[in-house]
């Protein structure tokens, strides 16, 4: 939490719009960000983030503790994506070969197997096929720098179930990932000069 969001939270539940306008523009990159890696669709995570937003503005009241004014408003952010899963009933199928849309150029360095902007993509694709609980927990830890509490908070779990969703997440995206990393090797030492 920034210095002066104390401040801020305060001025915001006394009915300062000016307070609200603050937060919304030091809170709303994290919360599009994480609406975005939950929802892997643009459009529906602006419209949740602004959702969420407006929550906000109107349940002020509600908020207790300043200090939990951040994963109170991951909750809510999160609340919303699962009324969108639970609305579209969403499922994201595993593309079977993803190795065929990777760069097939022979000419990739030899220290780098993917330019940063695919490394980005890549991993994206991947964290779109975990289950959502488990995607969550790595955007809120690995993207968003929440504590262990924070996440438990958010998710309404216990610390050790954080902990335990935490680490089968990472197992399961580097599953995932693995095969792919194995091709993409065995292709740049097949393609390096003889």
């Amino acid at each position: 939490m920034h210095t002066d969001d104390k401040a801020l939270i305060e001025a915001f539940q006394a009915g300062d719009d000016f307070a609200f306008v603050s937060l919304y523009n030091r809170y709303k990159g994290p919360i599009f960000t994480y609406c975005l890696k939950m929802l892997l669709d643009r459009d529906l995570a602006q419209d949740v983030m602004q959702e969420t937003f407006l929550r906000i503005y109107e349940n002020r009241d509600r908020l207790l503790n300043t200090h939990s004014f951040r994963a109170w408003t991951f909750t809510i952010a999160r609340n919303q994506c699962l009324n969108q899963f639970r609305m579209a009933n969403k499922q994201v199928h595993l593309d079977e070969d993803y190795a065929a849309t990777l760069p097939q150029t022979a000419a990739l360095s030899q220290e780098a197997t993917l330019e940063k902007s695919e490394q980005v993509e890549f991993v994206n694709h991947f964290l779109g096929q975990l289950k959502p609980e488990y995607r969550e927990v790595l955007i809120l830890r690995e993207y968003q720098n929440l504590t262990y509490d924070e996440i438990a908070a958010v998710t309404r779990s216990t610390l050790s179930a954080v902990k335990s969703r935490l680490f089968k997440a990472r197992r399961k995206l580097a599953a995932f990932m693995e095969p792919v990393l194995r091709r993409e090797r065995q292709r740049l030492v097949s393609a390096r000069p003889s």
